[in-house]
């Protein structure tokens, strides 16, 4: 049985150097490199204790992505509103 994760959560961390270094280390062929599904497995993945803690967590980090998103956007002096480039 697969536990409950904050989805918002699992996506940042899978986001992590990390773990990307974990996964990337673990690759296998070198023009298509590719991981085993048992060795992805394998990967321990560090969860709060709690699904309400993960889901604090992943709110979080979701709102600093749309914070970021608007910042990165520039304003359209024609419209008044904005633009993402």
């Amino acid at each position: 049985m697969r536990p409950k994760i904050d989805a918002e959560f699992l996506m940042c961390f899978l986001q992590t150097d990390s773990f990307v270094k974990v996964v990337l280390d673990n690759c296998t062929g070198t023009s298509y490199p590719a991981i085993n599904v048992n060795d992805l497995a394998k990967i321990e993945v560090a969860v709060p204790s709690g699904e309400n803690e993960a889901h604090k967590i992943g709110t979080i980090f979701r709102s600093l992505d749309h914070l970021i998103t608007l910042h990165q956007r520039k304003p359209n002096f024609y419209t008044g509103g904005y633009y993402a480039e």
